[in-house]
């Protein structure tokens, strides 16, 4: 049976805004509480919607909920 490298590592949800592009290999940059973050390398990216997106590094599983109101990815999605 293949073990799923990520189910043991560390979850983190947040409320933020990516402040780039995410891309396999390189760093996650997101906007939290007014500062930048930086993760180290993104090694899978899982879901991306207008609402969030969950992506994993070599220590930790990342969800960031956009920073807006409630509804607001639906009607961005749906223009």
């Amino acid at each position: 049976m293949k073990r799923n490298p990520f189910k043991s590592r560390q979850r983190i949800h947040i409320t933020g805004t990516l402040a780039s592009r995410l891309t396999l290999g390189h760093p996650a940059v997101y906007l939290y509480h007014g500062e930048l973050i930086r993760t180290s390398a993104v090694k899978a990216i899982f879901k991306a919607t207008p609402d969030y997106v969950r992506f994993a590094t070599s220590d930790i599983v990342y969800t960031i909920s956009q920073d807006t109101l409630p509804g607001a990815g639906a009607n961005q999605a749906a223009s």
